[in-house]
């Protein structure tokens, strides 16, 4: 059976953009990807199939929430409670999130993005520059939540699937306030592993935070540039 350093060895060619929700990180993985075309692994593409494959595991707990209603998702628990069980499946989905990568060529860069926790990525870098993360300031998170909602409302209305529950406004506080939570925990985590953290907070341009992550993985760039000189 593998290492988790073979598994480090074998993942050498993954750059991971990571963080917490409404952080941007669906955006710079976007635009690098096609900058340098790299492969593109977006964990939430792949949610639904996470699940199904915790279920046919026998993850009581993924059964469960996929049983519950809107409702009792987002609504009538408290907020600590979803906070902690986010959490917990976002650490099981991690060894899927392993496969998943270990399945796809290593001929090129892959761009790993999603909400993945420093402690799940750590053991599995060759180096720190192999990762970043990106975290929303509480009013930048409230915003682009809010602004997220609002286009994923207005998509289901044109689809007529709209279901926000018996009371929308109580579910989007209470996602804010868990990926609020979310953003604390995941930057606690990355600063005491010694991993770089970047925290979000609008006042500059998608622009200028791509060029940021760029300059984070140059040396892999740089080995990109070489290759296909060669």
């Amino acid at each position: 059976m593998p290492t988790q350093s073979d598994i480090a060895q074998a993942l050498s060619h993954v750059l991971w953009i990571a963080g917490s929700p409404c952080s941007g990180k669906s955006t710079i993985s976007h635009t690098i990807t096609r900058i340098y075309v790299f492969l593109d692994y977006h964990v939430d593409a792949f949610a639904s199939h996470h699940f199904a494959r915790r279920i046919a595991a026998g993850d009581v707990e993924a059964q469960k929430f996929l049983s519950m209603s809107i409702d009792q998702r987002w609504i009538q628990r408290p907020v600590e409670e979803v906070f902690q069980e986010t959490i917990e499946s976002w650490t099981r989905n991690f060894a899927l999130v392993i496969e998943d990568l270990l399945a796809l060529p290593r001929e090129n860069f892959i761009v790993a993005e999603g909400n993945f926790f420093p402690e799940c990525v750590a053991p599995y870098l060759s180096s720190p520059q192999q990762a970043i993360w990106l975290v929303p300031t509480a009013t930048f998170c409230d915003q682009a939540r809010r602004r997220k909602q609002a286009e994923l409302v207005r998509r289901q209305k044109r689809h007529g699937v709209y279901n926000e529950g018996s009371n929308p406004e109580q579910r989007l506080r209470n996602l804010i306030t868990r990926d609020c939570q979310l953003a604390r925990y995941v930057k606690q985590q990355a600063e005491t592993l010694s991993l770089s953290v970047v925290e979000v907070d609008g006042s500059h341009p998608s622009e200028e935070m791509t060029e940021l992550v760029e300059r984070h993985f140059d040396p892999y760039l740089i080995e990109y540039f070489r290759r296909t000189k060669e």
